[in-house]
């Protein structure tokens, strides 16, 4: 049943792949809930017709995430999530309900979510709540244990104005990005949706001050912790080891590159680990971008090794293609693996104990290995990506010397 209505869907949109401003569908605020296999997800929508095409907007907290590539056919509606290889497939089941799926089109066979939306609602928690008896505002040393009863430390970075709450989870290989929720009582909810970082959080504290809850999505994730404003993550210099890199893949024009090359010669260079499939490799390469394009004239050179998570290496070179137009990426990017069986340290020899994407390698102007940092605190983390951006300066300034 679900490949057909994919199927039926896909049809759709290549015959129709132009808006139709759509008579049944109402604009404004939409509050849409995902249904996973442990929890629904919920999250809001905001759409407005510019002039014939249609345009909406994610709310996570403190981040705004605009989708301006929105397909309507009739009933049908596709919302492209960013550059993601996933979108929103739903139809107007009546006037202000929509039904359909998450659709993640890099899966064969695609992997199907269910999902609702209503409109009308800007709450992403509606309901009444008790008054707070809790304050989650702080720093919390977390102890995330996997259903494969592996644990790692997280930090909870939160901030709490009355029963409303957003932060972010930081692990040793990146942060959970933006969540957003409501505290009643002594219980918290919390929820992110972004495409691919869609989750729910849920848990309690007692009165001495523990909390337990639980991580859901479409796997299940038991976090156990307590107030530590002095807690730290494992250094992030020291986990990943590179002895010295060495590499030979393709740009997006199907050109072999390696730092042999003469736009590499005499130059510092910065190899960011890359996937357009991972949230915290698309907040670093944010970063980035904007700063190449003001430091590019010091003599420093960046370049995205991507290694992809699609179907073929066809729909992998297409997707990269998609990211570096839409993002504008000024650097080199480079096709270094096309599907999940392309592993790096299997590409890269030298490359040791590998654990995350994005992990960015530091090299002088001999292309000697100096630094080499796994995973990337993004701007949902503050004080944690205020430190990370002082230290990729300062690191950068002595690479220059």
């Amino acid at each position: 049943m679900m490949p057909k209505m994919s199927t039926y869907f896909a049809l759709i949109f290549t015959f129709l792949s132009f808006n139709v401003k759509s008579q049944e569908l109402n604009t404004g605020p939409w509050r849409f809930e995902l249904k996973t296999e442990h929890a629904t997800i919920p999250f809001i929508i905001e759409l407005h017709w510019n002039k014939k095409r249609l345009i909406g907007k994610i709310f996570n907290g403190k981040e705004v995430i605009v989708l301006n590539e929105i397909i309507v056919a009739g009933k049908k509606i596709k919302i492209p999530l960013q550059m993601y290889e996933s979108s929103l497939l739903l139809t107007i089941e009546k006037p202000g309900y929509l039904v359909g799926h998450h659709v993640r089109h890099n899966k064969k066979p695609e992997i199907l979510t269910p999902i609702t939306g209503t409109h009308g609602m800007k709450e992403r928690f509606p309901g009444v709540k008790s008054p707070a008896e809790i304050d989650l505002g702080g720093r919390w040393k977390m102890s995330l244990r996997d259903e494969h009863n592996q644990e790692s430390l997280g930090i909870g970075l939160f901030e709490q104005k009355g029963d409303y709450f957003t932060g972010s989870i930081l692990t040793p290989t990146g942060d959970y990005r933006y969540l957003e929720g409501f505290v009643s009582g002594r219980i918290f909810e919390a929820a992110s949706f972004d495409g691919v970082f869609n989750y729910l959080i849920k848990g309690k504290i007692t009165k001495n001050g523990k909390m337990t809850a639980e991580l859901l999505s479409g796997s299940k994730t038991i976090i156990s912790g307590e107030k530590n404003a002095g807690v730290i993550l494992p250094d992030a210099y020291a986990q990943t080891q590179v002895s010295a890199l060495d590499f030979k893949f393709p740009d997006l024009k199907g050109h072999a590159v390696t730092l042999n090359d003469k736009k590499f010669k005499n130059k510092p260079v910065i190899i960011q680990f890359f996937g357009s499939w991972c949230p915290n490799c698309i907040d670093e390469m944010n970063y980035l971008i904007p700063w190449y394009k003001n430091n590019a004239g010091k003599g420093i050179e960046i370049v995205a090794l991507s290694f992809e998570r699609s179907l073929t290496e066809i729909d992998a070179k297409r997707q990269l293609i998609k990211v570096q137009k839409k993002k504008q990426v000024p650097y080199t990017m480079l096709l270094a693996g096309a599907t999940p069986n392309d592993k790096p340290m299997d590409k890269i020899p030298g490359l040791k104990n590998f654990l995350s994407f994005p992990t960015m390698v530091f090299l002088n102007k001999k292309h000697i290995v100096i630094k080499v940092h796994t995973g990337f605190t993004g701007p949902g983390t503050g004080e944690f990506f205020e430190k990370w951006k002082m230290e990729f300066e300062q690191t950068v300034k002595d690479l220059l010397k």
